[in-house]
């Protein structure tokens, strides 16, 4: 997932909520350029700072694998003849 994404999904969500960045940064104690940046996908911050404006949304941040080949085990797991 992409700063660009996971910025795109607060700011919906906060949207949704009709909430302002001003109100999510005061909750942060953050100024609102910090929730912009986050928002637009250009945050280089803490991960502590992001995680709590997460937490807020009621969402969470996890890892995916990226698109990658199956390992010859799985290709191998696909044709068993047992």
């Amino acid at each position: 997932m992409s700063r660009e994404s996971i910025g795109n999904q607060l700011m919906a969500e906060r949207k949704r909520r009709q909430i302002t960045q001003n109100e999510i940064a005061s909750k942060l104690k953050t100024d609102r350029a910090q929730i912009s940046r986050i928002e637009n996908g250009r945050y280089q911050g803490s991960l502590q700072l992001l995680e709590r404006y997460l937490t807020i949304m009621g969402l969470e941040l996890t890892a995916t694998p990226i698109n990658r080949r199956p390992t010859f085990d799985e290709l191998d797991s696909i044709y068993d003849d047992d």
